[in-house]
């Protein structure tokens, strides 16, 4: 059997270095969309020769073609959560007389970054993208190659004009404020994984709301899930099992609050009586269940908007003001127990 030749191509990013530019630079000479110096289109020339760099013909069109497309990636087209943003976004963006080309990435790098190349490949005006799982390296090259690109739900300093989000810092300080108000001080924090920004911003709002209350953050309060019901459920179990003291749960989204509901009602514990628990987010569940969930508001509506004010004034249609960062607020329904009124 003959072995397989894998052939590894240059990257805009290998010709900058090589050239010593920036791929801003390398960008500008391969586009000619604005003046470069001479030496330094000499430099970018050269790097590309030497390395035999093939710019993506597909960019390339992007900036001189228009197609009346957006293209959106999203990790699942199913759950309450995502079809809210592409529901939103497809009527803002139809406003504007686009329609929209939707892949879904799931949750691996390399499925996320297939389906946003699946997305420049349909010739799409601009993309938005809720990508956690590819590097903040490989999105930047994607804005420098000259799509117009708008990330939701996620901060890369390097991209902060083109990133909406929502103070997920200030959101999880707000839920843990509250039950601190109803008179809890062992609080349970069930975490989102910890390699995604918007879980470390929420952990980080429970420990400066704790720390604000001169209480000690304590690690086996804490359990690491993955913003799944199953993984929400799996974490309260093994908090239970730690034989720990709890009177409330705060989990860091309404997927996971209602795996931990579920097990708390296996185990014996009534909610809210025995032990209160607040949600994030705010997904159409949250008011059903019995009782019904207190949460943090994650304003899906208003970030869909946010994003397609962002991409239109990027395509240079309109220039909107847009609110890069959003802020969550607090709904109060019945799953939390005042501890202060019944003692």
């Amino acid at each position: 059997m003959q072995g397989r030749i894998e052939v590894i191509l240059a990257t805009i990013k290998d010709v900058s270095e090589l050239a010593g530019v920036s791929q801003a630079t390398v960008s500008r000479v391969i586009n000619g969309t604005s003046r470069v110096s001479h030496d330094k289109k000499l430099k970018v020339e050269k790097a590309i020769k030497e390395l035999a760099y093939k710019p993506n013909s597909i960019a390339q069109a992007l900036a001189f073609s228009r197609t009346g497309s957006v293209g959106i990636m999203v990790p699942e087209l199913g759950g309450p959560f995502y079809s809210g943003i592409l529901h939103n976004m497809e009527e803002h963006l139809r406003r504007f007389g686009y329609h929209v080309v939707v892949s879904a990435g799931s949750n691996t790098e390399a499925s996320q970054k297939e389906s946003i190349e699946f997305l420049i490949s349909r010739r799409v005006d601009a993309l938005i993208v809720h990508a956690q799982n590819v590097p903040d390296d490989y999105l930047i090259q994607i804005e420098e190659s000259g799509i117009p690109l708008v990330i939701i739900n996620r901060f890369i300093p390097e991209m902060k004009s083109s990133c909406i989000t929502i103070d997920n810092e200030l959101g999880g300080k707000i839920a843990t404020q509250y039950l601190l108000k109803m008179g809890h001080t062992d609080i349970v924090c069930i975490t989102g994984p910890l390699d995604k920004s918007d879980a470390r911003g929420r952990l980080q709002g429970y420990r400066n709301a704790l720390f604000d209350a001169g209480i000690e953050y304590d690690e086996v309060l804490v359990a690491e899930a993955s913003f799944t019901e199953e993984s929400g459920a799996s974490a309260m179990e093994k908090i239970i099992r730690r034989k720990c003291h709890f009177t409330a749960v705060f989990a860091t989204n309404d997927h996971m609050a209602l795996g931990a509901y579920e097990v708390l009602a296996e185990q014996g514990y009534s909610v809210p009586e025995e032990v209160s628990l607040i949600g994030f987010d705010d997904i159409l569940f949250a008011r059903y269940l019995t009782p019904k969930l207190t949460t943090m508001n994650f304003p899906i509506e208003q970030m869909s908007l946010e994003a397609v004010q962002l991409v239109i004034q990027k395509l240079g249609n309109n220039k909107c003001d847009v609110n890069f960062k959003l802020l969550p607020s607090l709904v109060v329904r019945n799953s939390v127990k005042d501890l202060l009124t019944t003692l």
